[in-house]
């Protein structure tokens, strides 16, 4: 083992572990103009609530967005800052590396404990400044989410002017603002936030008023920090309820009602078409029986639908189950089963904010004196979210009249002839299927998978045997057209003896 190779506990485990950038190819999925800051990917505030978040910002922008927040709420007496990162980070020469696992470079290490994970940033940190001057690091090519075919990275190498933990970068920050107050909360990427993590974040939260601001980040400001920032929206509206509630008898009624409303229940956006998918809306079949179970969850399901589009700057984590969905309608079977499992952990996420949502209208107005963990042991919402959280149309199939008027112009000696007849009724049918989606390359890539799937479900044996021959298994549904063309030639070419 060499010098510069971190050691993790003095146990000799040095090799095992890797920096890997931070930053990675479309980091970048928002901008906000009028709070620019380039070294805080997706940089952005929560209109109408003090709620910001932000990806790993460098060094000295993290000091530009604690300026930010500062500034627009000069009132306050603190700034809060959260690091939902469930991975070591540690800040080589004022940027962030994430630490992974050398034999798992494409995926994040995830740990629960943040005491953990500041321990491991202190071995590695350790271990760098004791090194030769110099650091290997690779290139991130996945991101937050890990992809079917993640690009190549070879190991590059840098010189080491500076080496900063997480805690030591905030220790130097909070010296140049007194109001910084930073802590570490591990947020889940796409499950659910644990019962401790709701927990810990309405600790922090409600040792403040609802109009002290907290910034939230993670890697890319994407996925954990928006569900970390939808959690705090619905502690930081349940704290100002009961801020209103204490102001009546001292300001008018109808005063603080149009607060109340302007603040707690703004119209909701008109649909549009795009909206006009169910599972755009989140109407999951589990969230619908959650629905019918409570009477407070429609209202809740609108909250927590509002702080979502609010949040929904660099991702919007509802409709994000539904891109999911179009990738799984595509992907190969193997692929598939990964897919499968993040759509499902992306449908409890959903439900258990609308859960969550509940609990902060019956718990909050009595200063959230039971714990979330303790309030959910006596419903049986764990248990509905995990039979319930499979429940979808995995696959969207052509009706089964359709299919055998297919199977009946196909299964005659002259298909041939027919055959510009069947593969317009399978591109209208597979168009039909998917007319509820919004339009894109996402969409007709689901459009053609579905109509090759049709294609060899109507074709008879004869015709399957000899695509196999041409086309090898067809159990990863080839192209359609390829499919199509090659049956075109079926009986026309000389067979090889």
């Amino acid at each position: 083992m060499s010098e510069e190779e971190p050691v993790v506990n003095g146990d000799g485990a040095g090799d095992k572990y890797a920096l890997v950038t931070d930053s990675f190819d479309g980091i970048v999925k928002y901008q906000d103009p009028s709070m620019k800051c380039d070294g805080a990917p997706n940089w952005r505030r929560l209109a109408g609530f003090p709620i910001y978040a932000t990806g790993q910002p460098n060094q000295a922008d993290l000091d530009k967005c604690v300026e930010q927040a500062v500034n627009k709420f000069d009132e306050q007496k603190a700034v809060l800052w959260v690091n939902c990162r469930q991975e070591p980070v540690v800040y080589v020469n004022g940027k962030p590396y994430s630490v992974r696992e050398k034999n798992s470079l494409y995926s994040h290490i995830e740990m629960k404990e943040a005491f953990e994970i500041n321990n491991l940033e202190n071995d590695v940190s350790g271990s760098l400044k004791k090194g030769d001057g110099t650091f290997a690091f690779f290139k991130d090519t996945v991101g937050e989410q890990t992809k079917e075919k993640a690009g190549e990275s070879t190991e590059e190498k840098g010189k080491v002017e500076k080496v900063s933990t997480l805690s030591e970068i905030f220790s130097a920050a909070a010296k140049k603002e007194p109001k910084l107050e930073s802590s570490r909360i591990p947020v889940n990427l796409n499950k659910a936030p644990n019962d401790d993590t709701f927990d810990l974040l309405i600790r922090l939260l409600k040792g403040h008023s609802s109009a002290v601001p907290v910034i939230f980040n993670c890697q890319g400001g994407i996925a954990r920090s928006t569900t970390a920032s939808v959690v705090a929206g619905l502690i930081k509206e349940a704290q100002l309820e009961t801020e209103f509630a204490k102001m009546r008898g001292v300001i008018p009624d109808n005063i603080i009602d149009g607060l109340m409303a302007t603040k707690l229940h703004p119209p909701l956006p008109e649909t549009t078409d795009k909206q006009n998918n169910a599972l755009m809306k989140g109407e999951f079949p589990v969230v619908l029986e959650l629905l019918e179970s409570c009477e407070a969850a429609k209202d809740c399901k609108e909250q927590v639908d509002r702080l979502i589009n609010a949040a929904a700057g660099a991702e919007n984590i509802r409709e994000s189950v539904v891109m999911e969905k179009m990738q799984f309608d595509v992907a190969s079977d193997d692929w598939r089963l990964v897919l499968k499992e993040r759509i499902m952990d992306q449908i409890e996420r959903y439900f258990m904010l609308i859960v969550f949502s509940i609990y902060t209208k019956q718990v909050g107005p009595d200063g959230f004196n039971k714990t979330f963990k303790s309030w959910l042991d006596s419903t049986n919402y764990r248990e509905m979210i995990a039979e319930g959280k499979s429940r979808l149309e995995w696959e969207r199939k052509i009706p089964e009249e359709k299919i055998q008027d297919l199977k009946d112009l196909l299964n005659q000696e002259n298909f041939d002839a027919n055959l510009p007849a069947v593969i317009n009724k399978i591109n209208q049918l597979s168009y039909k299927m998917f007319n509820d989606l919004p339009r894109g390359d996402q969409k007709c890539k689901s459009m053609r998978k579905l109509a090759g799937r049709t294609l060899l479900e109507v074709i008879p044996p004869k015709l399957t045997t000899y695509l196999e021959s041409k086309l090898g298994n067809l159990s990863n549904v080839p192209d359609f057209y390829d499919m199509v063309g090659t049956l075109s030639m079926y009986g026309k070419c000389p067979v090889e003896e």
